[in-house]
C-alpha cells in the first residue's frame, strides 16, 4: 500500500445524513440516545424507537407547515454553548437544565407536533407525554448531527433531509407491507 496515496474524501455537502439509521450512527447521536435513555429509566431501544417513528413523522408535519419548517431549521443553526457530548452529560445530571430543555421545547414548538407524540406513542405502546418529553430531549442532539453533516446547511438542504427521511420512512412501510 502506498503511503504517500492521498486519500480521497467526499465533500462535506455529498455526506448529508440521508437516513435515520446514519444519524443514528454519529457518535453524538449515539451518546445522546443513550444518556436519554438513562435520564428517562428507559430501554435504550425503546428511546431509538421514539426517535425512528418520531423523524419521518415530524418530517411530513414540517413539509405541509411552514412555521414549523422554519422554527427546526433555525434549531439546525442554532449552536449549543459547550459540546453536545458535555451538554447530554449535563442534562442527565442536572434535573434542572433538563426541565430547561423541555420547556424550551414546549416554547418553541407548542401544539404543533402533538399528533408526532401521540402516533409515536400509539404505535410504540408508550405515552404521548413519554415520547414527547424523549424527543424534546433528543432534538437537540439531532439538530447538532444535521448541523455538523452539512459544510453549508441551507433551507433547502434541510428540507431535501426530511424528504429523504420521510421517502426513507415510506420504502420501509412498504418493504414491511410485503
Amino acid at each position: 500500500m502506498d503511503t504517500n496515496a492521498v486519500r480521497y474524501e467526499k465533500p462535506r455537502e455529498e455526506q448529508a445524513l440521508s437516513t435515520i439509521h446514519q444519524l443514528m450512527l454519529d457518535p453524538s447521536m449515539d451518546a445522546a440516545l443513550t444518556l436519554t435513555a438513562r435520564m428517562f429509566g428507559l430501554p435504550r431501544e425503546t428511546v431509538t424507537g421514539i426517535l425512528q417513528v418520531s423523524l419521518p413523522l415530524l418530517a411530513q408535519k414540517a413539509e405541509v407547515n411552514p412555521e414549523l419548517f422554519k422554527r427546526l431549521y433555525a434549531a439546525t443553526l442554532a449552536t449549543l454553548p459547550e459540546p453536545i457530548d458535555d451538554f447530554y452529560t449535563h442534562m442527565a445530571e442536572n434535573p434542572a437544565l433538563r426541565q430547561s430543555t423541555m420547556d424550551d421545547y414546549k416554547a418553541t414548538y407548542g401544539a404543533m407536533l402533538e399528533a408526532v407524540h401521540r402516533e409515536t406513542g400509539r404505535q410504540l405502546g408508550t405515552t404521548d407525554g413519554q415520547a414527547r418529553d424523549v424527543f424534546a430531549a433528543l432534538l437537540p442532539a439531532v439538530h447538532h448531527t444535521l448541523a455538523r453533516s452539512t459544510a453549508n446547511p441551507t433551507a433547502d438542504t434541510f428540507a431535501q433531509q426530511l424528504r429523504d427521511w420521510c421517502e426513507e420512512s415510506i420504502a420501509e412501510s412498504r418493504s414491511v407491507a410485503r
